[in-house]
């Protein structure tokens, strides 16, 4: 195949060698044309068969779909895990530490326990509501918090986004609450609250 493309190019410099630059331009690309519709009746010589082309690396619809999904649920996580990091509009809620009687699992009797409450300030209701105590232990509520309503839960309630392990407030310390849901504008509403 080299042979050929010298004595091509040989040929070529031997005719052109004493016209003027223009005419040496137009026989330059009406050889360019020459050689590809050479290589198209090559192909089309070969009764059908697949030209052969060079291996290259190409991403397929499924690869595709499934890359840009992976991207979508990548950020969508981020987002979930540090909703304060990402911000957002503030969410309408007011948060306090307290401890108070709470009925025991067997409803036959009461113990004072560290409670985190969470009272909506708005005449709406906040759907898809979490709570997470000190960036880890974390509590996600399924039906809406009511328009006004006040919602009392034992911090022991809290699991860690990573275990199941419940959070221990005779060991550990409440210095962080960050409450997300969805308000009207179905942005997601994000508040922190320290406490020291």
């Amino acid at each position: 195949m080299e042979s050929e493309r010298e004595g091509r190019a040989k040929r070529f410099h031997e005719r052109v060698a004493g016209f003027p630059k223009q005419f040496i331009f137009l026989s330059m690309a009406m050889n360019v044309e020459n050689d590809a519709s050479n290589a198209n009746d090559a192909n089309d010589a070969n009764d059908g068969a697949a030209p052969s082309v060079a291996p290259t690396l190409q991403l397929s619809r499924r690869g595709l779909i499934l890359s840009l999904g992976s991207m979508v649920l990548a950020g969508l996580g981020v987002y979930a895990l540090f909703p304060a990091s990402v911000g957002g509009p503030p969410l309408p809620v007011e948060v306090e530490l307290d401890k108070q009687p709470m009925v025991t699992k067997d409803n036959h009797s009461v113990v004072v326990t560290e409670i985190v409450r969470v009272k909506n300030l708005t005449s709406h209701e906040i759907p898809k509501l979490s709570i997470e105590i000190n960036g880890q232990y974390l509590l996600f509520r399924d039906s809406p918090l009511a328009a006004n309503e006040v919602l009392e839960l034992p911090q022991r309630v809290f699991t860690d986004k990573r275990s199941s392990q419940r959070f221990n407030p005779s060991k550990y310390r409440v210095e962080e609450i960050v409450v997300t849901g969805q308000l009207p504008s179905l942005a997601r509403g994000v508040s922190a609250f320290e406490f020291e």
